[in-house]
């Protein structure tokens, strides 16, 4: 009687554990694409809070863009027009996790803006006109678009233009 394992169970076991590994890796370490979904989700439903918070508040707040960067932050704007912390521990935290950048802000006033510093007003009205965030990795990209007067939000897949 002979003891041990013939070359072909071998074959069909390690078959299995590779069909195993592929199919559960990807689900345990998300890459880049699953960043971009999240971090366009986190950053809607932040625009969303933030006009809610500015209209139960009566709180004025500036949205800011930072290029090259990509990064976002949200401050007070006092009735003097004087800028301060936002206070809310929600504001404050980073919405874009890393590996994703807002490629390009667009406003109807200033078009589509990529350099320098974009404010964005959002006062007890909402926005102010329709703002579109565009972000991207390595992943792919994503639309946010924030639109003024009714509050809505909408996050979509890809590189998109919105319109009123």
């Amino acid at each position: 009687m002979k003891n041990g394992f013939t070359l072909i169970e071998l074959t069909v076991v390690l078959v299995i554990l590779s069909i195993i590994t592929l199919l559960v890796l990807p689900r345990l370490f998300p890459g880049d694409e699953a960043a971009l979904k999240s971090s366009a989700r986190t950053l809607a439903s932040t625009l969303r809070y933030l006009q809610e918070r500015a209209i139960a508040t009566r709180t004025n707040y500036t949205l800011k863009f930072q290029f090259p960067d990509g990064a976002i932050g949200v401050k007070t704007v006092s009735p003097l027009g004087e800028e301060g912390d936002a206070g809310d521990v929600a504001l404050r935290n980073r919405i874009l996790t890393e590996g994703v950048s807002v490629e390009d802000v667009g406003l109807n006033s200033l078009g589509r803006v990529n350099e320098g510093e974009v404010s964005v007003r959002v006062g007890m009205e909402g926005f102010q006109e329709l703002l579109t965030v565009h972000l991207r990795s390595r992943g792919g990209a994503y639309t946010v678009v924030a639109y003024p007067v009714s509050g809505k939000v909408l996050v979509q897949e890809g590189y998109r233009e919105a319109a009123l």
